[in-house]
């Protein structure tokens, strides 16, 4: 009972201890998308939501090693005071086969909330070319990588809201994303756990989440690395 009580503590009580950020380089960029990509258990409908915070793109570049710092720090640039999301949503028929929901009807279904503020879709007429630019390479990429999926992934620009100082979302901040898609919603409690350093156990040297504040084995507290 000891340890289970102390395992419902490490994995609910909000992040009280002091937690590491791994280096762009340690991070796991599967363990990054699945930390940022979701998707319903329905099976008459599709749907599926891509988050593609700033720091996505910083793990990206620091790994890959045809990139430059001039090339991050110009898409870093586009970037900053917006949220990016892609979505995908469709129905699936009798055979498997999905048809695809038209970027309007997404638009109207779609509601992303950060802190209790819903961020604000950016117009089509105020994305800049540069932006236009991007999503204008990206798209034919995810069609060719993920076929019909791809090609109708649907990317939806927010706005910063400033005055209530509610953004931008941080993946290593706290608080907490919700993300709505019609019925489907799904909510992400910040920060991303892949982000963060593991902390180890003194009595065994075993490694956990950097979330947990307590050894969900022995109920002693995590130490940082």
């Amino acid at each position: 009972m000891r340890n289970f009580i102390f395992f419902i503590i490490s994995l609910f009580l909000p992040l009280l201890g002091f937690s590491q950020a791994k280096e762009n380089e340690q991070v796991s960029l599967d363990a990054l998308l699945n930390d940022t990509q979701f998707s319903s258990d329905n099976t008459q409908m599709f749907e599926f939501i891509w988050w593609l915070p700033r720091k996505f793109w910083e793990v990206s570049y620091a790994q890959d090693p045809t990139s430059s710092k001039e090339d991050f720090m110009e898409l870093n640039e586009i970037f900053e005071d917006y949220e990016l999301f892609g979505v995908v949503k469709g129905e699936i028929g009798h055979f498997g086969g999905i048809t695809y929901y038209p970027e309007e009807a997404i638009l109207k279904e779609l509601v992303i909330n950060y802190k209790g503020e819903n961020l604000i879709i950016v117009p089509k007429e105020e994305i800049s070319a540069d932006f236009s630019n991007f999503f204008m390479i990206i798209q034919p990429m995810l069609g060719n990588m993920l076929g019909q999926m791809g090609n109708n992934i649907h990317f939806v620009l927010y706005k910063s809201i400033r005055g209530n100082e509610v953004l931008p979302v941080d993946p290593l901040g706290s608080g907490v994303l919700t993300i709505k898609l019609g019925d489907f919603e799904s909510t992400v409690d910040l920060p991303l756990n892949s982000l963060l350093l593991e902390k180890k156990c003194n009595e065994d040297g075993k490694l956990y989440s950097g979330k947990y504040i307590f050894c969900p084995i022995h109920g002693k507290k995590l130490v940082n690395q």
